[in-house]
Order: C-alpha cells, then structure tokens, then sequence
C-alpha cells in the first residue's frame, strides 16, 4: 500500500514537471552513470600508477639490499652480523622505508647457521617469495598508517653480477638463498590518491551542475517553439476561441521536427482562425435570416432550427426537434408531388419550388422553399438544409394582379383579355385534336332601356345574373367571358357534333327570357338575347376572323327579331 501511494506520488511529481526538465532529466542520469564510470577508471589507472610506482622503489631497495649482501659476500664480511645490521640500518633510513630485513633461507642455515633472530622467516608472505621464487608484495591499507610490502627472492648463479655465488654457497644453481623484505610506507602516497579522488569528485559534481544547466538552456532554446505553441494553445483553450491565435514565431529555415511541427500548428490555426470567423458569421446570418431554416439529420428528423422558423410556424424548437417536418403538411399536396421532391435532393442534392404547409394554429400558408443535402466524404448524407420564405402575400397578390388583369369585376366572369387568350388555346387544341369548336357571341336584348330607367346599380345587378344563367348553361370546360357593357361570348371547344351547339344555345336563350326580380322591387323585368354562332375551321381558320363571323351572326339574330340565335353562313357575309 504504501508502495503503491509512493508511486502515485512519484507519478504526479514526474507529471508536474516541464517537457525540458523531464528532457534534462534522464540525460544527467546517463551524464551520472558516464562520469562515475570515467571516475573510477582514472582513479583506478591513477592508483594502480601510485602502486606501481612504490612497487618499483621497494624491488629497487630490495635489489640494493642484495648488491650490499653480495658485496659483504666477496669482502668476507658477510659472516660478521653486525656488517650485516649496519647494512640493513643503513638501507632502511631512506625516506619513507617503514622496515627493511633479510631473511636467511634454510639451505643457508643448513650451511652456516641460523642466522639472527631478524633474518627468520616470519610468514607466508616469507614462504611464498622463497617458494615460488617470485617476488611477492602485500598491501596493507587499513588503518591511519598503509604500507606496501614486498619480499624479493636472492636467487643463485654462477655469474650474479658478476659473482659464482656457488663459491662460497654448497648449493644448486637457480635455487634460492634468501630474500629481502622491505616495507614501504604509503601514507603520503594514499593522501594523494584520496585528496586527487576529492578533486574528483568535486569537478565532477561542478562539471554535473555546468552540465544541467547548459543543458537545460539548450533544451529550452530548442523547445521555445512548443512553450509558444502551449501558451497559445492555452489561450485558446481559455477562451474556447481562435480569436486569441497568434502565430508562434519560427526561424523560416528551421526544418527539424520542432520547426515543422510549429508550422504545422500555425497553419491549422490560422485556418481555424479563419474558419471561425466564417463560422460567425454563418452563425450570425442563420439566427438573423429573416427566411425560415430547419436542419434534419441523415433520418430528415429535425435537429435545429433559426429564430425565424418559430415566429414563421409558430413551432418553438423544443417542439419540433427529432421529428419530422412532415408535421407541418398542409395536405394539400399527393404523395406524387413529395415523391418527385425527393427524387430530385437524392439525384441532385438540391430542390426549390412552392409548398403549401400548415403552421402550428392549423392556418395554412405557401412558401417558397430551397432544400440542399450535405453529403459526407464518403458520399453520405450528412444533414439536409431547408431554407423557406412565407409567400402567401406575395401569392395573393398576384392573384389579385392575375385576376383584376384577365377576369372581369363585376361578373368575375374572365374578361376581353383572358377571352383572347382562351380562345387561341382552343384553337390550337382544335387543330391538335382535330375537333371542332363555336364560338357565341351574346348580346342582351332591351338592357339598355333597364339601365337607363332603373339606375346602373339595377344594371349591374342584371348583368351578374345573366353571366351566372349562361355559366349555368354551359361544360365546365368551356368559357363565358364578358366583353364589355352587355356582351358576352361563349367558348365551346372539343366539340363531336354540332347538336351540342344548338342544345346550349337553346338554353342560353331560354334561360334569358326569364323574368328578372331586383331588391324590394316584385316587378318582373324582360330581356333576351341574341346569339351568333360561329363555327372553326368551317367559318373562319384564325382567332379574329372567328370573331368577326360570331359578331356578324349576332347582327343576324337582331335583324330576325332577337330573342334568338343564328349561324354564320357564307351567304350571310
């Protein structure tokens, strides 16, 4: 457990710390590991030069040791103990010689005695030299005085500089005599080696802290970029915005991962600078368009909507989000027309035309609508976009404009102009057809004489009721238009046979005849009517000359008494 929280620990320590100290960091380690090891091998050359330094000064004593015992040798004063304690006093006065002895080997006192008690073996450092007949050292560095130890083997021979040592010695040649011991004292030697591991380790600790920090600045140098970048992110972070990017400066040849990378951060940035500021701007145009717009998902279930939506339909967003905007179907439309709407956003991602909807009242409206679909890079549908303007009023109005423009006031029968057009139409379905069609042109009979005595407001009144008695007489494909004053005429196309003619001329006429009652007046008034009839193709083959004819067989009808109708004849013309 307590393992556990100390790692936590060093987990959040290691986290808190900067990219540069976390660099920093693992590169001292290895900066440690190397200069320790650099350390220890200079101590250990440098140590191992020390002592072989004082392993030469003891064998040089120890060679001195034996001339001086091979001079006493040949003088005749070896056997002279004393010679031999002066030689040995004389060679162990030297600077920094802790002991010096010889030591007497066996064969030696086998021949000439033990020897003094100094010259006796003593251990097995002793054994060791005469044994193997190398020389031997030991190093003893425990305690406030060390000391180097070395024991040099005399060896035989016949010609020992110079010397048969086989003269006086009963020996084998190459067999060992003795040795000479000498210990050397270290002390200042070892002062040395601690005082140079200090400075060391002292040069090494301030090479440590020169090393953190040049290293440290080097890295931070290196890194400024991203402590730039991280400011800026952090800015931005704040803000939830762009607006508070600012480029990072970069040096322009800077190419390493760093440079690129910062580049790279400044070019995305800047682009969401931009784009954000383009978002802003969509942003502030959707929720201040004045055209109403609903955004549904890939399902066309709504997900968003603009102000303008809700003071349009009268739906709050709340109400309409993930459902469909079908809702709002005015019903005035068949699944064919919604069909084909929809055929034509999946082949070509865009449609625009009028739809009449409902708003949330149940009061119906038209509106001109403009549908968009945003696909995915994978082609998908993203969202569908339906922007839409209330046209109802602008509908009304042109209705208005269309029907002061073509029908007539006061009968709402179509008028001069719409008549003209009409009539072209039913030529040209005439001559497509190959069927007939006749034209009647009506003139009522004694109106004049009812308007003049009567007052115009009686006349207008009689001029509505006989357009609604010749409309009652006629297909709801044909045309009963007013001309002007007491004129009418009669579009009757698609026409089989001529009967048809004559059985709606009859009933126009009839039904004129009819007397005429006006408001708080129980008086019967009397008109009739006179009607030419004028047949296509047989009478005439275009629109004015088929007037004419009608016209001319209206006159007919007059001259033969009213109250009737005739046809248009050549012989009439």
């Amino acid at each position: 457990m307590i393992t556990s929280e100390k790692q936590i620990v060093m987990k959040n320590w290691w986290r808190s710390l900067d990219i540069a100290t976390k660099l920093n960091i693992p590169i001292q380690l290895m900066l440690i590991i190397v200069l320790s090891f650099a350390h220890l091998w200079v101590m250990g050359n440098f140590k191992t030069e020390v002592l072989n330094g004082a392993k030469k000064r003891a064998t040089a004593t120890a060679d001195g040791i034996i001339n001086g015992m091979n001079m006493l040798m040949v003088t005749r004063m070896i056997s002279d103990p004393d010679n031999r304690r002066l030689l040995i006093k004389k060679m162990g006065a030297s600077e920094h010689m802790k002991e010096v002895r010889i030591i007497r080997a066996k064969q030696v006192q086998d021949q000439f005695g033990a020897g003094l008690p100094e010259e006796q073996i003593v251990d097995d450092l002793d054994n060791r030299a005469i044994s193997s007949k190398q020389i031997q050292f030991k190093l003893e560095d425990t305690g406030s005085s060390p000391s180097l130890r070395t024991v040099v083997p005399f060896i035989t021979s016949t010609n020992f500089r110079g010397t048969n040592c086989l003269s006086c010695h009963h020996v084998k040649s190459g067999s060992v005599n003795g040795a000479a011991s000498i210990t050397i004292d270290m002390t200042e030697d070892f002062s040395t080696i601690r005082r140079t591991r200090n400075e060391l380790w002292v040069g090494q600790i301030l090479l440590q802290l020169l090393m953190f920090f040049a290293t440290q600045s080097l890295i931070r140098r290196f890194i400024r970029p991203l402590t730039s970048l991280q400011s800026t992110m952090e800015a931005m972070q704040a803000t939830g915005s762009a607006e508070q990017f600012v480029p990072v400066n970069v040096n322009k040849n800077n190419r390493d991962e760093i440079g690129q990378l910062t580049g790279a951060f400044n070019q995305m940035s800047e682009a969401l600078f931009h784009s954000e500021k383009s978002m802003k701007l969509a942003t502030a145009i959707y929720q201040s368009n004045a055209d109403a717009i609903i955004v549904t998902d890939e399902n066309n279930l709504i997900t968003d909507v603009n102000p303008a939506f809700t003071w349009l339909t009268g739906y709050t967003p709340e109400e309409v989000f993930g459902k469909n905007p079908g809702i709002m179907q005015s019903g005035l439309h068949d699944e064919k027309f919604y069909r084909q709407m929809w055929k034509k956003i999946c082949d070509e991602d865009h449609w625009q035309g009028e739809i009449w909807d409902k708003r949330r009242d149940g009061s119906l409206y038209a509106k001109l609508t403009n549908i968009i679909a945003l696909r995915n890079s994978d082609g998908s549908v993203y969202r569908y976009v339906a922007q839409f303007s209330d046209i109802t009023e602008k509908k009304q109005k042109d209705e208005l404009i269309h029907w002061q423009a073509n029908y007539d006031p006061l009968t709402n029968l179509p008028n001069r102009r719409l008549f003209h057009d009409r009539l072209g139409q039913a030529i040209k379905l005439a001559d497509r057809k190959k069927l007939a069609l006749s034209l009647f042109y009506i003139d009522l009979d004694h109106f004049k004489k009812i308007n003049d005595s009567l007052g115009h407001a009686n006349g207008d009144a009689l001029l509505m009721e006989a357009g609604q008695r010749i409309n009652s007489c006629v297909r709801e494909t044909d045309t009963v238009a007013r001309l002007g004053g007491d004129e009418f005429t009669v579009i009757l196309p698609e026409l089989s046979n001529t009967a048809q003619t004559k059985r709606i001329a009859e009933e126009i006429v009839r039904k004129l005849a009819l007397p005429f009652f006006f408001v708080n007046d129980e008086t019967e008034y009397h008109i009739s009517a006179s009607i030419g009839i004028a047949l296509y193709p047989d009478d005439a083959k275009d629109q004015n000359d088929l007037i004419k004819c009608a016209d001319h067989a209206m006159y007919l009808a007059k001259t033969a008494g009213r109250n009737g109708f005739r046809y248009f004849s050549e012989s009439a013309k």
